[in-house]
């Protein structure tokens, strides 16, 4: 039971740095220093190629529970952390340690207006706006979804 838990928060942890990425984006690019363009770049290609190592790793049963539409995105979660081996959860503790040294590197780069900058697009994404960007996103997939049953 523990280890699941630890799983769960590994992915949420996962989860979150790649919203704090997201985050980060909205910054205007010219208030950004070369560096922290370059920093910024290497960590979306970093998440990139871990997901897509991680992908790659996924056996025909775990692609299974992914594209399985008739589970909610709660139960999918659950039925694929049953199935991970010992290799993939190790890959995902190192994607994320990764990512998040890259983070810390990125903010300590940052001035006080761009960490204000930061707080303050935060903060005005709450709300609504998220609310709008979760109901885009829902029915492109849905689009998607309908796309693939029907070509």
């Amino acid at each position: 039971m523990k280890f699941v838990k630890k799983i769960k928060l590994l992915m949420l942890g996962i989860f979150i740095s790649i919203m704090g990425l997201g985050a980060q984006e909205d910054i205007l690019k010219e208030s950004l220093t070369t560096e922290q363009n370059k920093l910024m770049e290497e960590q979306r290609t970093l998440i990139k190629t871990n997901r897509n190592a991680f992908k790659s790793s996924l056996t025909a049963e775990q692609l299974a529970i992914l594209e399985n539409v008739t589970l909610s995105k709660q139960e999918r979660r659950e039925a694929l952390i049953k199935t991970f081996t010992e290799d993939q959860k190790f890959l995902l503790e190192e994607n994320k340690a990764k990512v998040n040294r890259l983070k810390e590197q990125f903010r300590a780069t940052l001035t006080t207006e761009q960490r204000q900058q930061i707080r303050t697009r935060s903060k005005n994404r709450r709300g609504e706006d998220r609310n709008e960007l979760r109901e885009s996103v829902k029915s492109d997939r849905m689009k998607k979804r309908k796309q693939k049953d029907n070509g």
